[in-house]
């Protein structure tokens, strides 16, 4: 065993003087020197320490089985809790876009039939107004109402035809 000059054992200890001259040589340096040993001396064995990291995932609200396993192995019936809470939330879910919907359909509806009463009411009144002598006013009043509303009609055709569907 290499000894100090005090005689004392350069390899045992805290923090040896060894150690520390091996932590002041750059580690490239020291790696040049362990292999042109190795290639001097075949004899001399490296051991390569591999060490593996293993990580896993999983997306959605229920687990892999093998991970609803080592839930009910911490506690019983647990993994059933897990499922019937994503059953759960899969039904809420449902339900909200169920309700969405609806709400869509009824406010599309609601809109055509105002549409609808405005509609006859101008045209009414354009009738009316063109009845009683005024054929200016009432054709101008009926015109402009039909060519707005086939411009509405027209540009929410394109505007839907426009929007990205959930099939793209």
């Amino acid at each position: 065993m290499p000894k100090n000059k005090d005689n004392k054992d350069l390899i045992t200890g805290d923090k040896t003087e060894l150690q520390e001259v091996l932590e002041k040589i750059p580690d490239d340096l020291l790696i040049e020197a362990v292999v042109s040993r190795i290639q001097k001396e075949p004899s001399v064995e490296i051991k390569k320490v591999v060490r593996q990291v293993t990580e896993s995932s999983f997306s959605g609200p229920i687990p892999p089985p093998k991970m609803l396993g080592e839930y009910d192995s911490v506690q019983n019936g647990l993994a059933d809790r897990i499922v019937s809470m994503a059953e759960s939330q899969q039904s809420h879910r449902q339900e909200l876009e169920k309700k969405s919907v609806n709400a869509a359909i009824a406010t599309e509806s609601r809109g055509q039939n105002y549409a609808l009463i405005v509609s006859v009411l101008i045209i009414a009144g354009s009738l009316y107004l063109i009845s009683s002598g005024k054929q200016i006013a009432g054709t101008l009043l009926a015109g402009s109402t039909l060519l707005g509303l086939a411009y509405l009609f027209i540009r929410g055709r394109k505007r839907k035809a426009d929007e990205p569907s959930d099939e793209d």
